[in-house]
């Protein structure tokens, strides 16, 4: 007698959904199908699925949608993590060096009054920012939170225009989201020493050059994007899955949680840990046996 084949799986069963956005949450995917595990990634409508089609110039100009300004990365913030994943991804980096005048820390000027920075932010924003200088160093208080710290010390014009852009190409986030601690350690206390915020930055740049140094994908976080979206191609992750879709699966792994849509430093080594204690249980359970990676032929 022959044996009976096993039926295939429903196209909506998988091992492993993750359901997020961004490169966190392609990463994490990616992790888990690489380990034979049967992955969907499910996204809102505004979802990576359709990243590599416009850069691949379907139903978008691929010249604007790769027109990304250059993502600037510190050294000593998530440089690290994005040199790890730029060698995973075979995304060229390189290092940038401030120059005098323009030192920033995620866009907060060193010297407001200089010339590169009078020529973003105004002469009016200029002086906002440099009059930071005269408060008193008991007004400095406990804000760690980058866009309400900024406002308060530097002004509106400093942070719409120098940190509000710097935020979103260096940390693919807003500055309301980013906590000054995690993206430039040492920045507060150096503002509290020397009692200034602009100060601050020379103060901690001075202490540590790698702070003011920035290391970048050669086309920006969109070209790391791009790169992400086919390794998740690469291993057969299903990410064209709708959020709406009912989808069926051993184990979720949510991604849509506030820590990983801040800062990408924060955000992506988390996301690859949670996968990855995830994809282990599963492996080791004995109770449940694997569906495995699709069958490309099917």
């Amino acid at each position: 007698m022959t044996p009976r084949a096993s039926p295939r799986p429903s196209v909506n069963v998988f091992d492993i959904v993750v359901r997020g956005e961004g490169i966190p949450a392609l990463l994490a995917a990616t992790d888990c199908a690489r380990v034979g595990l049967r992955t969907a990634l499910v996204s809102s409508a505004a979802s990576d699925a359709t990243v590599m089609d416009e850069a691949l110039g379907v139903g978008a100009d691929a010249k604007s949608t790769l027109r990304a300004s250059e993502a600037r990365l510190f050294a000593s913030g998530w440089g690290g993590v994005v040199e790890n994943v730029c060698a995973e991804l075979l995304v060229e980096c390189r290092v940038e060096h401030s120059t005098p005048g323009g030192e920033r820390i995620v866009g907060i000027p060193g010297s407001p009054l200089s010339t590169p920075i009078r020529r973003v932010i105004g002469n009016a924003g200029a002086v906002r920012a440099y009059a930071d200088r005269l408060r008193p160093l008991l007004a400095i208080g406990e804000e760690f939170n980058l866009a309400r710290l900024v406002r308060s010390r530097l002004g509106s014009a400093t942070l719409e225009k120098l940190v509000r852009p710097a935020a979103r190409e260096e940390l693919g986030c807003a500055p309301e989201d980013v906590d000054l601690r995690d993206v430039a350690p040492g920045l507060v206390q150096a503002m509290s020493r020397v009692g200034s915020l602009s100060l601050g930055v020379l103060e901690l740049g001075a202490q540590d050059p790698s702070t003011l140094t920035r290391i970048y994908p050669v086309g920006g976080l969109r070209a790391v994007e791009l790169a992400a979206v086919a390794q998740a191609d690469y291993f057969a992750v299903s990410r064209r899955v709708p959020a709406d879709t009912n989808v069926s699966a051993y184990r979720e792994l949510d991604l849509r949680k506030p820590v990983f849509n801040q800062a990408l430093h924060v955000g992506i080594p988390r996301a690859r840990h949670e996968a990855q204690e995830l994809w282990r249980s599963i492996l080791h359970d004995p109770a449940y046996t694997p569906i495995g990676p699709v069958d490309l032929e099917q």
